[in-house]
């Protein structure tokens, strides 16, 4: 598929990797439409070039919300040949903490709100948009950002499972409904140099992974960036898990 004139749907295109990625394929001359919770940040994407990007406000964990969204896009038109399942939180937290005089065990609460928001997210979009690209018996393409922690990160229980669901969920969609036409992939990256990596990790720690990849740096953005172009020009290529990640396995 031809990024030039592709309609295509970025979850969580207000900051980090999911912007970069916005305003990359905005380059390439796709239309975007962008879901993002930040209600700032949805202003900010809709001044940036209003011919070709529209942002709504909407909380994609949010199932309810979802359903509203994606109606109000298909209704304005807006028929989705690419979804990009970007929104997601980074979460760093051990099962034990043997060290703390509170609570040892990882918090329940923690686990729901990474587990909603890095892997439901990713059910409640995909199954609405594909519903429609069905309807529109397109030939559409789902990406979904995963990382490297889905193959077992210490100290990301909770982002882990999330990650690993999200690639189960990349095999069995292509699986499932790759003879009508649709495909599905993930892109994984290592560790992007990004501010929600520099948020969940500690300088040392970033030092420390730094020296374990095999490339002795830091991902850019860009890299996901020509990982998701790939994804998307290549029409052979599905169920798969592009890995992003200097070499380094995890």
């Amino acid at each position: 598929m031809n990024i030039s004139g592709a309609n295509i749907l970025v979850t969580g295109g207000g900051r980090g990797i999911g912007q970069h990625l916005v305003n990359q394929l905005h380059q390439a001359g796709a239309r975007l439409c962008v879901l993002e919770y930040d209600a700032p940040l949805c202003e900010e994407l809709n001044q940036l070039a209003p011919d070709s990007i529209q942002a709504l406000q909407c909380d994609v964990s949010d199932a309810d919300a979802v359903d509203r969204a994606v109606q109000q896009i298909v209704e304005s038109g807006f028929y989705i040949d690419v979804l990009i399942n970007n929104a997601g939180i980074i979460h760093s937290e051990p099962l034990v903490n043997m060290l703390s005089r509170a609570e040892r065990v990882h918090s329940r609460d923690n686990w729901r709100k990474v587990m909603s928001a890095d892997l439901d997210s990713v059910f409640f979009v995909t199954s609405r948009v594909v519903d429609h690209m069905l309807a529109k018996r397109k030939k559409g393409i789902v990406i979904s950002i995963s990382s490297i922690a889905a193959n077992g990160n210490a100290g990301q229980s909770a982002y882990s499972a999330a990650k690993a669901g999200v690639n189960a969920l990349t095999h069995t969609w292509a699986k499932e409904l790759g003879p009508m036409g649709l495909r599905f992939i993930a892109v994984a990256p290592g560790f992007i140099d990004t501010p929600s990596t520099r948020a969940a990790l500690s300088e040392t720690i970033l030092l420390k992974l730094q020296q374990q990849v095999p490339l002795r740096r830091l991902g850019e953005m860009g890299a996901v960036f020509q990982a998701v172009r790939y994804a998307i020009e290549n029409d052979y290529l599905t169920g798969s898990v592009l890995e992003v990640d200097g070499g380094l396995v995890l």
